[in-house]
């Protein structure tokens, strides 16, 4: 995909960053059995601390961006459906992101039970399965259509608001 727009080429990148990790941390999920894994032991304190940082980001920022600045404009165009479908998204993600967020904390301090890592890969896997699917969605409908309606000066001025 040749986009031009700085904005469309970051979107497309933190959707290729977070499909990845969704992937190994769904492939890591489900080899957790019975017991309690490791948590302070690589590679789960590593894939802990992978997942709670971009789950930090991406229902912080990056939704935030898309919500707050791309959405309007995509209603604007006449394309308020898809920006409806993808809001929706981001609060069922929210919904089980949230929780999500507070298991890997407590995993990672080494406070999770068996019964509370089963919760975390349950609720890990319907993420995996939730944002996997609206990253890709985003990926063949929102990133084109913001390379698309985006003029250079919006593009500067959202990429300076969105990195610093």
């Amino acid at each position: 995909m040749e986009l031009q727009r700085l904005i469309s080429r970051r979107l497309y990148e933190e959707h290729v960053h977070v499909i990845a990790l969704l992937e190994r941390f769904g492939l890591a999920l489900a080899g957790v059995r019975a017991e309690s894994p490791a948590a302070d032991r690589p590679p789960w304190s590593l894939l802990l601390a992978e997942i709670a940082g971009a789950l930090q980001h991406e229902i912080t920022r990056h939704f935030a961006l898309e919500e707050d600045k791309l959405f309007p404009v995509l209603r604007s165009r006449g394309e308020g459906d898809l920006a409806e479908l993808l809001l929706e998204e981001h609060a069922a993600i929210r919904a089980v992101g949230g929780p999500l967020l507070d298991l890997v904390r407590r995993a990672r301090l080494g406070d999770l039970d068996a019964a509370g890592w089963r919760m975390l890969k349950s609720h890990g896997l319907e993420l995996v399965e939730r944002l996997s699917s609206h990253a890709q969605k985003e990926q063949g409908a929102l990133v084109p259509l913001v390379d698309e309606m985006l003029d250079e000066t919006t593009d500067e001025t959202l990429w300076n608001e969105y990195v610093s």
